[in-house]
Protein backbone atom coordinates (compact mmCIF):
# COMPACT_ATOMS: atom_id res chain seq x y z
CA UNK A 1 0.00 0.00 0.00
CA UNK A 2 0.92 3.78 -0.71
CA UNK A 3 1.14 5.41 3.12
CA UNK A 4 1.63 8.85 3.65
CA UNK A 5 3.18 10.07 6.99
CA UNK A 6 2.51 13.50 7.40
CA UNK A 7 3.86 14.77 10.58
CA UNK A 8 4.95 18.34 12.44
CA UNK A 9 6.82 17.39 15.53
CA UNK A 10 8.81 20.25 16.44
CA UNK A 11 10.21 18.76 19.97
CA UNK A 12 12.40 16.83 18.26
CA UNK A 13 14.11 14.46 19.92
CA UNK A 14 12.07 15.96 23.39
CA UNK A 15 8.90 15.23 21.28
CA UNK A 16 6.63 12.31 22.99
CA UNK A 17 4.54 12.29 19.44
CA UNK A 18 7.71 11.28 17.69
CA UNK A 19 8.25 8.22 20.42
CA UNK A 20 5.02 7.28 19.02
CA UNK A 21 5.67 7.99 15.00
CA UNK A 22 9.41 6.17 15.62
CA UNK A 23 7.80 2.99 16.86
CA UNK A 24 4.71 3.03 13.83
CA UNK A 25 7.68 3.48 10.90
CA UNK A 26 9.32 0.88 13.13
CA UNK A 27 6.56 -2.13 12.88
CA UNK A 28 4.76 -1.00 9.66
CA UNK A 29 5.82 -4.03 7.01
CA UNK A 30 8.69 -3.35 4.12
CA UNK A 31 6.56 -4.52 1.31
CA UNK A 32 4.09 -0.91 1.95
CA UNK A 33 5.74 2.44 0.33
CA UNK A 34 5.99 5.39 2.43
CA UNK A 35 6.29 8.99 1.52
CA UNK A 36 7.08 11.50 3.84
CA UNK A 37 6.28 14.77 4.62
CA UNK A 38 7.52 16.79 7.41
CA UNK A 39 5.28 19.97 8.08
CA UNK A 40 7.70 21.81 10.12
CA UNK A 41 10.63 21.69 6.71
CA UNK A 42 7.92 22.07 4.05
CA UNK A 43 5.12 24.23 5.24
CA UNK A 44 2.43 24.44 3.63
CA UNK A 45 0.99 27.31 1.28
CA UNK A 46 -1.72 29.59 3.43
CA UNK A 47 -4.80 31.32 1.18
CA UNK A 48 -3.16 34.88 0.26
CA UNK A 49 -5.78 37.19 -1.95
CA UNK A 50 -4.42 35.41 -5.26
CA UNK A 51 -4.19 31.72 -4.21
CA UNK A 52 -7.63 32.24 -2.93
CA UNK A 53 -8.72 34.12 -6.37
CA UNK A 54 -6.56 31.85 -8.17
CA UNK A 55 -8.47 28.53 -6.45
CA UNK A 56 -11.89 29.88 -6.90
CA UNK A 57 -11.60 30.84 -10.38
CA UNK A 58 -9.77 27.26 -11.68
CA UNK A 59 -11.67 25.05 -9.30
CA UNK A 60 -15.40 26.80 -8.94
CA UNK A 61 -15.52 28.69 -11.92
CA UNK A 62 -13.61 26.16 -14.22
CA UNK A 63 -11.66 28.35 -15.95
CA UNK A 64 -8.32 28.42 -17.04
CA UNK A 65 -5.33 29.80 -14.96
CA UNK A 66 -2.37 31.76 -16.60
CA UNK A 67 0.91 30.35 -16.16
CA UNK A 68 1.77 32.89 -13.54
CA UNK A 69 -1.45 31.51 -11.64
CA UNK A 70 -0.52 28.45 -12.26
CA UNK A 71 2.75 28.86 -10.31
CA UNK A 72 1.48 30.03 -7.53
CA UNK A 73 -0.76 27.28 -7.00
CA UNK A 74 1.76 24.62 -7.52
CA UNK A 75 2.97 24.40 -3.90
CA UNK A 76 -0.73 23.74 -3.15
CA UNK A 77 -1.30 20.95 -5.93
CA UNK A 78 1.61 19.46 -4.87
CA UNK A 79 0.56 18.42 -1.23
CA UNK A 80 -2.85 17.60 -2.99
CA UNK A 81 -1.09 15.08 -5.47
CA UNK A 82 0.93 14.00 -2.42
CA UNK A 83 -2.31 12.62 -0.87
CA UNK A 84 -4.47 11.27 -3.75
CA UNK A 85 -2.11 8.73 -4.59
CA UNK A 86 -1.63 7.07 -0.85
CA UNK A 87 -4.08 4.70 0.21
CA UNK A 88 -3.37 5.64 3.83
CA UNK A 89 -2.44 8.76 6.21
CA UNK A 90 -0.54 8.52 9.22
CA UNK A 91 -0.69 11.91 10.84
CA UNK A 92 1.39 12.57 13.97
CA UNK A 93 1.36 15.99 16.02
CA UNK A 94 1.07 17.49 19.11
CA UNK A 95 -2.10 19.27 20.56
CA UNK A 96 -1.10 22.90 20.84
CA UNK A 97 -3.67 24.71 23.16
CA UNK A 98 -6.47 22.25 22.97
CA UNK A 99 -6.43 21.96 19.09
CA UNK A 100 -4.36 21.52 15.98
CA UNK A 101 -1.36 23.04 15.46
CA UNK A 102 -1.64 25.78 12.53
CA UNK A 103 0.67 24.14 10.19
CA UNK A 104 -1.22 20.90 10.37
CA UNK A 105 -4.58 23.08 9.53
CA UNK A 106 -2.58 24.53 6.97
CA UNK A 107 -2.13 21.46 5.29
CA UNK A 108 -6.17 20.44 5.56
CA UNK A 109 -6.40 24.04 3.96
CA UNK A 110 -4.26 22.98 0.68
CA UNK A 111 -5.62 19.26 0.12
CA UNK A 112 -8.80 19.79 0.29
CA UNK A 113 -9.93 21.16 -3.01
CA UNK A 114 -12.66 21.20 -5.17
CA UNK A 115 -13.36 18.77 -7.45
CA UNK A 116 -10.57 16.45 -6.24
CA UNK A 117 -11.01 15.69 -2.63
CA UNK A 118 -14.73 16.92 -2.39
CA UNK A 119 -17.75 18.27 -4.65
CA UNK A 120 -21.16 19.08 -4.91
CA UNK A 121 -24.15 16.90 -5.86
CA UNK A 122 -27.80 16.80 -5.88
CA UNK A 123 -28.20 16.61 -2.38
CA UNK A 124 -24.78 18.92 -0.64
CA UNK A 125 -21.08 18.30 -0.43
CA UNK A 126 -19.76 14.43 -0.83
CA UNK A 127 -15.80 13.32 -0.54
CA UNK A 128 -14.00 11.61 -3.26
CA UNK A 129 -11.74 10.07 -1.38
CA UNK A 130 -13.84 6.96 -0.52
CA UNK A 131 -11.18 4.08 -0.39
CA UNK A 132 -9.06 6.27 1.86
CA UNK A 133 -7.93 5.35 5.18
CA UNK A 134 -6.28 7.82 7.82
CA UNK A 135 -4.89 7.32 11.50
CA UNK A 136 -4.34 10.45 13.66
CA UNK A 137 -1.78 10.44 16.41
CA UNK A 138 -1.16 13.32 18.81
CA UNK A 139 0.03 14.00 22.27
CA UNK A 140 -1.48 15.76 25.08
CA UNK A 141 -0.54 17.54 27.91
CA UNK A 142 -4.01 17.39 29.46
CA UNK A 143 -6.02 14.46 29.89
CA UNK A 144 -8.89 14.86 27.95
CA UNK A 145 -11.79 12.16 29.36
CA UNK A 146 -14.85 11.50 31.24
CA UNK A 147 -12.90 10.13 33.92
CA UNK A 148 -10.63 13.45 34.38
CA UNK A 149 -13.23 16.09 34.50
CA UNK A 150 -11.12 18.81 36.11
CA UNK A 151 -10.27 21.57 34.19
CA UNK A 152 -9.83 19.46 30.99
CA UNK A 153 -13.32 18.57 29.62
CA UNK A 154 -13.59 15.84 27.04
CA UNK A 155 -15.24 18.63 24.31
CA UNK A 156 -11.74 20.40 24.81
CA UNK A 157 -10.30 18.06 23.19
CA UNK A 158 -10.91 20.09 19.43
CA UNK A 159 -7.93 18.08 17.44
CA UNK A 160 -9.82 15.26 17.74
CA UNK A 161 -12.95 16.47 16.51
CA UNK A 162 -11.57 18.33 13.70
CA UNK A 163 -9.44 15.97 12.52
CA UNK A 164 -12.44 13.40 12.28
CA UNK A 165 -14.07 16.24 10.15
CA UNK A 166 -11.74 16.80 7.86
CA UNK A 167 -11.27 13.20 6.81
CA UNK A 168 -14.98 12.82 6.64
CA UNK A 169 -15.30 15.58 4.50
CA UNK A 170 -13.24 14.46 2.01
CA UNK A 171 -14.57 10.99 2.03
CA UNK A 172 -12.41 8.76 4.40
CA UNK A 173 -14.49 5.51 5.60
CA UNK A 174 -11.92 4.60 8.28
CA UNK A 175 -10.66 7.25 10.42
CA UNK A 176 -9.00 6.56 14.03
CA UNK A 177 -7.05 8.70 16.28
CA UNK A 178 -4.90 7.84 19.25
CA UNK A 179 -3.62 10.04 21.97
CA UNK A 180 -1.66 10.38 25.06
CA UNK A 181 -1.51 12.45 27.79
CA UNK A 182 1.73 12.90 28.43
CA UNK A 183 2.16 15.74 31.29
CA UNK A 184 2.05 13.41 34.54
CA UNK A 185 4.87 11.60 34.97
CA UNK A 186 3.07 9.26 37.11
CA UNK A 187 1.12 7.78 34.00
CA UNK A 188 2.89 9.05 31.08
CA UNK A 189 5.00 5.78 30.08
CA UNK A 190 1.99 3.84 30.62
CA UNK A 191 0.05 6.14 28.51
CA UNK A 192 2.56 5.81 25.87
CA UNK A 193 2.55 2.11 26.25
CA UNK A 194 -1.35 1.80 25.84
CA UNK A 195 -1.07 4.18 22.46
CA UNK A 196 1.82 2.05 20.92
CA UNK A 197 -0.48 -0.86 21.82
CA UNK A 198 -3.35 1.04 20.23
CA UNK A 199 -1.59 1.63 16.76
CA UNK A 200 -0.35 -1.84 16.71
CA UNK A 201 -4.18 -3.27 16.62
CA UNK A 202 -5.28 -0.71 13.92
CA UNK A 203 -2.09 -0.92 11.25
CA UNK A 204 -2.82 -5.09 11.83
CA UNK A 205 -6.42 -4.14 11.18
CA UNK A 206 -5.63 -2.45 8.04
CA UNK A 207 -2.91 -5.27 7.26
CA UNK A 208 0.50 -2.96 7.63
CA UNK A 209 2.48 -5.41 9.67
Amino acid sequence: MNILIVKYLPGREFSNTAKLHAFTKEIIGKDHSIEELDLETSPPPYFDHSILMNYYKRNYQGKALSDEENSKMMAMDKLTKQLTKADIVLLFSPMHNFGMPGLVKLWFDAVMQKGIAFDYGDIGPFGKFTKKKALTVFTSGGEYSCKQVTTNYPEWDTFSFLTKIEFTFMGFKEIEVVTASTSNPNNKEKNIHSAKNRIEEILKTWNLL
